[in-house]
């Protein structure tokens, strides 16, 4: 389901993004380098090349690499006002008359289906920033930056287009089963924290790579995670084999 927005509220948001540009999260540098959804001069092939370019890097020096793969479901649907309002004053000093603004921008919002003649009755929204509004992703990014300082805590790199995110990391292959243990840890503590500010993983979209060279006798790592609990993930699995040509030029 899709949650548009009236032609006055994005007008507005379109003259606060304006307003904010020379002092607004970009400039102020808020907005996670490693976030590129949404940001001008940046596309999903800025996303992959990074990704398998540092992947690459890490094989071609003789270490095995793990590249984590997560999606959300209805991402915009599912921001939850109350925690989205708090984290804007609390983790980003937005206070007083501007964050009163903003919340009178995401509260008061109702909606209902419409099938042909037949229409339900109108519910009162408690989550989901608007799609087709200015301000929409930018909430949606600063709502789910936490993530960020979460994955490298447990000394993994990430790169994020929108609500796609790639978490990836290397060792050497000495390491497999400490690297292993590091993946599993952090990817119980996403699932946690998605959990907690009311978000929801897609499970159809979960995926775990294990890169390593092809002429390579080492194992790649693995996940661990438990099949049961509030925490359980489930991943589709598969291990690459990359040959790397040993030509100098």
């Amino acid at each position: 389901m899709v949650k548009k927005i009236s032609w006055r509220k994005k007008w507005s948001g379109h003259g606060r993004t304006g307003r904010t540009a020379d002092y607004g999260p970009e400039s102020a540098d808020l907005l996670p380098a490693n976030q590129i959804g949404f940001r001008p001069g940046h596309s999903t092939e800025t996303a992959v090349l990074r990704v398998l370019s540092n992947i690459l890097l890490a094989v071609d020096r003789g270490d095995v690499a793990a590249l984590i793969l997560l999606d959300l479901s209805a991402a915009f649907d599912t921001v939850d006002y109350e925690i989205l309002l708090q984290r804007l004053q609390t983790t980003y000093g937005i206070s007083d008359v501007a964050h009163r603004w903003f919340r009178s921008y995401v509260l008061g919002r109702s909606q209902y289906v419409r099938i042909g003649t037949s229409c339900s009755s109108v519910i009162d929204l408690i989550c989901g920033v608007p799609q087709g509004s200015v301000l929409g992703p930018v909430l949606f990014i600063l709502y789910t930056a936490g993530l960020i300082s979460l994955i490298e805590s447990h000394g993994l790199t990430l790169h994020l287009y929108a609500d796609d995110t790639q978490v990836y990391g290397s060792c050497p292959a000495s390491n497999v089963d400490a690297f292993s243990a590091k993946l599993t840890a952090c990817s119980c503590a996403v699932a946690s924290w998605i959990q907690s500010n009311r978000l929801q993983l897609n499970s159809d979209k979960l995926k775990f790579c294990g890169v390593r060279r092809r002429d390579a006798s080492t194992s790649c790592p693995g996940l661990r995670c438990s099949s049961t609990g509030p925490r359980s993930t489930q991943f589709s699995r598969c291990v690459i084999s990359v040959f790397l040509s040993t030509q100098t030029w």
